[in-house]
């Protein structure tokens, strides 16, 4: 132990909070939560503690305690779930499968919409979900605006629209923008469409069956006919929905599958006596946790997702609010949202019993508003059900390990085929591939994309927009690109090298060394390619050509090309990750050059700001409108003075 170290555990606090270890490079190891900062932290470093190999091999690692103090267990909980999902540790249970859920938004404007997103804001409008498939909530908003025609434009309402767009001919709107809809049938419609996602599927067939007879007794057959359209597929839907228990009961159902190491998280979800969706995790460092610690584990972050902010009670600080939402990236809410009710069950049914679980407990129930309950059956329906959840858990476990066999089996054939053709002196666990993008010199853009044991690692990937200005000549852009690069890399290793230049090479990912630096060009790039790295003194860095026209691999010193057999997993592997390249290079050069196209001789003039600049193309057009236009018009428009009109009809030219 380090005399940092042992400085750092006579400081630690005896108070409820969340501890950090740190390695000598200052990444997160792991993170916990505690009752007492010092007890927990300090018993990690005894020489009588009972420390699996998992944690003995972290302890071993550690050079720093970061903590913070927070005001009670819960706080405590959701801060660590929260710090998880930010750094993902190494050495601590993490959702692979992280991410915001999607809610079908009822918006709060007048004559409202409903559309699909993934952030939930406290705006007044009405939130459904939290929904497990994207794909289906996406069908699900389709069938509501098929069987209810409900405006999908985003068209100001304000009478000045004098016809109908395409949606009202084809009956998938009734045009309220040109007055053909009142707002009050329209609001009528939008309680139909709530009942409907609310699960009321009864009362409002009932309703649509009540208008159905009314138009129908006042000979208004097309629009009968309408409401038993709706009715058909409104009970269409309805007898899709397995029902699981004939009361109303919401809850959800979680089990486990554990096998070589890996552990899957198995959920159904139940509203209203109905399975409205099922989802699996594969969770990353189970190793020696036991069942408890892994639903533990699991439920804070799973609902830390599914709910997307803290809970809000007299013993949680302003200040702990704060910090909370920024680790979630999400505002803080002025007050709870009715989705977090929504999201989190009254009951929760278990495989095994949480480590925390009264802690977990009392935070759901804050969020929910009322009690919820975490708990284990023993017989019964609920005990019955969840052995099926179980079995679900077990086979997607088995097809995950399958299929990574499989691909795990399939790139290392592929890099094993790669070191061996190109005569590498040993397997390229990173390669590095790199691309030009330019039209005859214009708008020049480069791409890095980076593929770690043959799969791609996007947050490595890097996009250079070219300095080089002197026409097209991708060998020059080509080495500009490879000094950025490989720049940071040469001060990773000099001995001068300050401590500011290795950590901007850090945060930057560019202090990876790659096994195996890939060019997409032939003999012309390679040579390019190999004059900067000789000028860095980095000859010693592996490095090929991929020509397009034959697929063939070029090496430095040959004149002969490698050519990998057509069926040759190393082949496709090189092939997908050019491809990659040239997917990011093409993207990029388009997002510049789309930017350029929309620039106009006002983005360089001074005293035109964006403001500035959109009152006045609203006011004249476009550029020629402005010229056009008198001095005395230009200065009438708002923010506009009679000198600057001036200067500027003086620059566009009279």
């Amino acid at each position: 132990m380090n005399a940092v170290l042992q400085q750092r555990l006579t400081q630690i606090p005896d108070a409820p909070g969340v501890y950090q270890m740190l390695d000598a490079d200052g990444a997160i190891l792991y993170i916990g939560k505690a009752i007492s900062l010092r007890n927990r932290v300090r018993s990690y470093f005894q020489e009588s503690a009972a420390l699996d190999v998992f944690k003995r091999a972290m302890v071993e690692r550690v050079a720093d305690v970061a903590t913070i103090v927070v005001s009670n267990e819960i706080e405590a909980l959701i801060l660590e779930a929260n710090l998880i999902k930010r750094h993902q540790p190494p050495f601590n249970v993490r959702l692979r499968d992280d991410k915001r859920y999607p809610y079908l938004k009822v918006t709060n404007e007048p004559f409202p919409r409903v559309v699909f997103t993934r952030v939930v804001k406290n705006d007044g409008a009405r939130y459904f979900g939290p929904y497990t498939d994207a794909h289906g909530l996406r069908e699900l908003i389709d069938l509501v605006r098929l069987v209810f025609p409900l405006r999908t434009c985003r068209e100001p309402i304000d009478g000045k629209r004098h016809r109908p767009c395409l949606q009202y001919h084809i009956k998938r709107c009734l045009a309220p923008c040109v007055g053909y809809q009142s707002e009050a049938d329209y609001d009528a419609m939008i309680e139909e469409v709530v009942l409907f996602l609310e699960g009321k599927q009864e009362a409002l067939l009932g309703r649509l069956a009540e208008q159905m007879q009314a138009a129908a007794e006042a000979f208004a057959f097309e629009t009968a006919a309408r409401m038993r359209d709706r009715i058909v597929a409104v009970r269409r839907v309805t007898e899709r929905q397995k029902v699981v228990w004939r009361s109303r009961l919401d809850m959800d159902l979680i089990a486990c599958a554990r096998a070589q190491g890996q552990a899957c998280m198995q959920v159904f979800m139940v509203r209203g006596g109905k399975l409205i969706g099922q989802e699996h995790f594969m969770l990353d460092g189970v190793r020696e946790q036991s069942d408890a610690d892994l639903f533990d584990e699991f439920l804070t972050q799973f609902y830390t997702a599914r709910t997307a902010s803290a809970p809000e009670s007299p013993g949680i600080s302003a200040y702990a609010k704060a910090r909370t939402a920024r680790d979630i990236q999400s505002p803080v809410p002025e007050k709870r949202v009715r989705v977090e009710q929504a999201a989190v069950p009254k009951e929760i049914l278990v495989q095994a019993e949480p480590t925390e679980r009264t802690v977990i407990e009392a935070w759901l129930s804050t969020l929910k508003g009322q009690r919820v309950r975490a708990l284990v059956p023993q017989r019964g329906a609920r005990a019955e059900y969840l052995r099926l959840v179980q079995k679900n858990a077990q086979q997607n476990l088995k097809a995950y390990l399958a299929h990574q066999e499989v691909q795990e089996s399939a790139q290392a054939r592929s890099l094993t085929e790669l070191a061996d053709a190109l005569e590498l002196p040993e397997i390229p666990h990173r390669i590095e591939c790199y691309d030009i993008s330019n039209i005859q010199g214009t708008n020049p853009v480069s791409s890095m994309v980076v593929f770690v044991e043959g799969r791609a690692k996007k947050s490595d990937y890097r996009k250079f927009k070219i300095q080089y200005d002197k026409g097209p000549n991708d060998f020059a852009m080509m080495q500009e690109t490879l000094r950025r690069r490989l720049r940071y890399l040469r001060k990773e290793t000099d001995d001068d090298a300050t401590k500011t230049e290795r950590e901007l090479a850090k945060k930057e990912k560019f202090d990876k060394r790659p096994g195996l630096l890939l060019i997409d060009g032939g003999k012309g790039q390679l040579h390019a390619v190999m004059a900067v790295l000789e000028e860095m003194d980095m000859t010693g860095l592996p490095v090929a050509g991929l020509a397009k026209e034959h697929e063939w691999l070029y090496l430095p010193g040959q004149t002969e090309p490698i050519v990998l057999p057509p069926n040759s997993a190393g082949l496709h592997l090189v092939m997908r990750i050019r491809d990659e390249a040239h997917r990011f290079a093409v993207t990029y050069h388009r997002q510049r050059r789309a930017k350029a196209m929309t620039q106009s001789a006002l983005d360089a003039f001074a005293g035109i700001g964006p403001v500035r600049k959109k009152r006045l193309l609203t006011t004249f057009g476009s550029t020629a409108g402005i010229k056009r236009a008198s001095l005395a018009e230009i200065a009438a428009v708002k923010g506009m003075t009679s000198a600057l009109a001036s200067r500027l009809k003086a620059a566009l030219g009279e």
